[in-house]
């Protein structure tokens, strides 16, 4: 391997956390870090998150592009702390007909002797099981599990401890993991988070542009993402609409629905300083609609917006009606339209709304998730955990 490959191979976010650091977790996961998914910003913050409270974390992702600029990469998404980051070619998607057995084979040494093992994906988790690596699981998609036939392995694995904690993104899909028989003591919500710093200069909302009210969604833009209720939507005449993100599933031009391609997730708090409301009408067909954590949720009660979303169970475990949301039915077109309406006509309530949002958010930042993980799985920090200090002592789970 030639001095450049290894670069690419591993690399250090800042030269402040140097290779040789004692590393208390690794990270496994399978983001892609040149491509623009919700997951791959999930991973990574929680990764920062947990450097910032005095986890020493090592993340392997699979391979990057060559195009990639590592540090400009993460700088897009809004990356600050210190983590140590590398790739590992067994990550790609050509090594899961082996299960990504070859990783493990890879790494053993380092696997073995590392105090702490976590994973979000499941053919990840299989592949830490089949080698008996005891390990911590994070859970997004209960309906993806079942589908493939891991949450009875899931469950297995968990009962026997070599899963020792699962880590659900929601307090539904921790009742399906309990339903499916997984020991309900080893199992901790964690929800999505939000940069909470990132929204402090968010500019306020103002009650008085409802006369005309700008409606923003960020995210993937396709039908299962409420895209014909955007539509219809917009040909009804009740906003102008602004779509940010990539576009899955077409649509038809219509002069109050415009359509942003995906932009920095550092650029974001400025979208939603421009709008006036944020609708989130996820679909029932959405495949994990029934345990969803959206980061755009806490991301548009962080900008303190009043928000008008699906009425899903993993919603309402955050949203509480005329409270901080509006809850209306996913698929009803008239529902949403109603809704905004009400908006529009009931300022205080709208105003109300967005207060009770943003006070909501203190409660969802990443920093917050990374150390309920943390306290959960048993790790006890010496001292008060700031912007990377502090540290450990005890056990590591």
């Amino acid at each position: 391997m030639t001095k450049d490959e290894a670069q690419r191979r591993r690399w250090t976010f800042y030269e402040a956390v140097k290779v040789d650091m004692p590393q208390d977790v690794i990270y496994i996961a399978r983001s892609r870090l040149h491509r623009n998914r919700a997951n791959l910003i999930q991973t990574l913050h929680t990764a920062a998150a947990f450097r910032a409270v005095g986890v020493q974390v090592r993340l392997y992702l699979p391979p990057w592009s060559r195009r990639t600029v590592v540090a400009a990469r993460l700088d897009e998404f809004g990356i600050r702390a210190a983590f140590d980051l590398r790739s590992s070619r067994f990550l790609h998607s050509r090594w899961q007909f082996l299960g990504f057995r070859p990783f493990i084979v890879a790494h053993r040494a380092e696997l073995r002797s590392a105090g702490v093992l976590y994973t979000r994906s499941p053919e990840v988790s299989a592949a830490l099981a089949s080698a008996g690596l005891a390990h911590h699981l994070e859970v997004h998609e209960i309906g993806h599990l079942r589908a493939t036939g891991f949450l009875e392995r899931v469950v297995r694995w968990h009962r026997s401890g070599l899963i020792n904690w699962l880590v659900p993104i929601s307090r539904a899909a921790a009742s399906d993991l309990r339903e499916a028989g997984a020991a309900a003591e080893r199992i901790h919500v964690s929800p999505s988070g939000a940069d909470l710093d990132r929204y402090r200069d968010v500019e306020p909302f103002d009650v008085n542009r409802l006369d005309h009210p700008r409606i923003l969604y960020v995210g993937r833009i396709s039908r299962d993402r409420g895209l014909g209720i955007f539509q219809a939507l917009a040909e009804r005449g009740v906003g102008k609409f602004t779509l940010v993100g990539e576009q899955q599933d077409a649509l038809r031009p219509h002069p109050s629905l415009r359509v942003e391609p995906f932009v920095p997730h550092r650029d974001v708090p400025k979208w939603y300083g421009q709008a006036d409301l944020v609708l989130l009408p996820y679909q029932l067909e959405l495949r994990h609609a029934g345990s969803l954590s959206p980061m755009k949720l806490f991301e548009a009660m962080a900008a303190g917006r009043p928000i008008i979303a699906s009425d899903l169970q993993p919603l309402r475990e955050i949203l509480e009606h005329e409270k901080t949301a509006l809850l209306v039915e996913p698929d009803r077109v008239e529902a949403w339209a109603t809704a905004i309406a009400t908006l529009r006509n009931d300022r205080a309530l709208a105003a109300r709304l967005a207060s009770g949002a943003k006070a909501l958010a203190s409660r969802f930042s990443w920093r917050e998730r990374a150390l309920g993980i943390a306290r959960a799985l048993g790790w006890d920090f010496a001292e008060s955990p700031g912007e990377g200090k502090g540290g450990m002592t005890g056990p590591l789970a």
